[in-house]
Order: structure tokens, then C-alpha cells, then sequence
């Protein structure tokens, strides 16, 4: 009768296996969080977008710019709850506590430029959704829009904290927008006249 011979991994091959298997974690895992980041800064990208398109329907149907202050350039800053609360208010035609269709800053008509879903609202410690406030995918509130009050065709951004940087000159639109952070560890800072 022939002996069986059962023959299993050693304890070195399985130390081998396990440590390549950990450099792989260590090299995919940050690599995924980056990509995630990049998904995440490029939907809040959309979201400044479509308050751009939504402002630009504004000026379309009344032929001038919502919260308009004077004939200079101006920033709407969002990051602001009265702002906040009023660009809401004049780009859905509704109340932002009751719903009720309201018409404000100019839209008489109570048309709805822009209906905000809850992913568009800072959500507070209690993990619910502030319908007054409205933040970025990273909840970050600094979203700041600028618009070209003068008419010139040019506009001159300058974001009020370090990120993200200013461009290096007049941008010819009409409109722009971004969103600022003071610590590119707490929130990303991101604008729609980069590359």
C-alpha cells in the first residue's frame, strides 16, 4: 500500500501571501479614496453648473440677474443663511420651510429655475438636512457665485480664503462660481474656470 503524502502551504508561503496582499491594500485603498474624491469634487462641479444655468434662465425670463447689487460685479456668497436662504427661495418660487410657492427677490412669476434636492443642503450635527442653508457634496457652505454686474463681459474673481487660487486674469463670462476652503485638509476648494 502506497503512503499518502498531504502536502499544505508552509508557514513562510502563507506570511508571503499575506504581505503581498497587504501591499496591494496599501497601495489601492488611497488610490480609491482619490478617485472618490475626484467623483465627488466633480459633482459638486455639477451642482455650481447648474446654479449658473438656473441664474442665466433668471436673467432669460426677467432680463436681469437674481440679487443684483447696483451695476458693479457682485458675489452672491452662499455662505451666508440670509443669502442662502433668499437665492433658495428666487431660483425654486417657493418657501424653503413650508414648500408653499412664494415669489421672491424678483421672480414674480414663481417660476422654478432650479428644484434643489436634499444632497444641495448642509446637513448639521444632528445628521438632518438644514433647508435653509446650502452646501457642496463635502458639506462644505463656502459656495461662492460671481456675476458680471457692469455688463462688461468680464469678471474678476477673487476668492476671499486660500483655495482655491484666483485666475491669473479677467474670465470673459458672465458668470462664475466656486467653492472655497481655508484648509485643503478639512474641504476641498474647487471652481468652474479651472482646467
Amino acid at each position: 500500500m502506497k503512503k499518502q503524502n498531504n502536502r499544505g502551504f508552509t508557514l513562510i508561503e502563507l506570511l508571503m501571501v499575506i504581505a503581498i496582499i497587504g501591499l496591494l491594500a496599501g497601495i489601492l485603498i488611497p488610490t480609491v479614496g482619490t478617485v472618490r474624491e475626484n467623483a465627488t469634487i466633480a459633482a459638486g462641479k455639477s451642482q455650481l453648473s447648474q446654479y449658473v444655468n438656473a441664474i442665466l434662465q433668471f436673467k432669460n425670463e426677467y432680463g436681469y440677474f437674481p440679487l443684483s447689487k447696483g451695476t458693479n460685479d457682485y458675489v452672491i456668497n452662499l455662505s451666508d443663511e440670509q443669502t442662502s436662504l433668499k437665492f433658495i427661495e428666487t431660483m425654486s418660487g417657493r418657501d424653503a420651510e413650508t414648500g408653499a410657492s412664494k415669489g421672491v427677490e424678483g421672480n414674480r412669476r414663481r417660476i422654478v429655475f432650479h428644484d434643489f434636492s436634499e444632497s444641495e443642503f448642509f446637513v448639521g450635527d444632528n445628521d438632518l438636512p438644514e433647508f435653509n442653508q446650502l452646501a457642496d457634496r463635502f458639506n462644505n457652505i463656502g459656495i461662492m457665485i460671481m456675476i458680471d454686474g457692469n455688463g462688461d463681459g468680464f469678471i474678476a474673481p477673487e476668492p476671499t480664503l486660500s483655495y482655491p487660487s484666483k485666475p491669473e486674469q479677467k474670465i470673459r463670462s458672465n458668470i462664475t462660481a466656486w467653492v472655497e476652503s481655508e484648509s485643503l485638509d478639512m474641504f476641498p476648494a474647487y471652481s468652474l474656470w479651472e482646467e
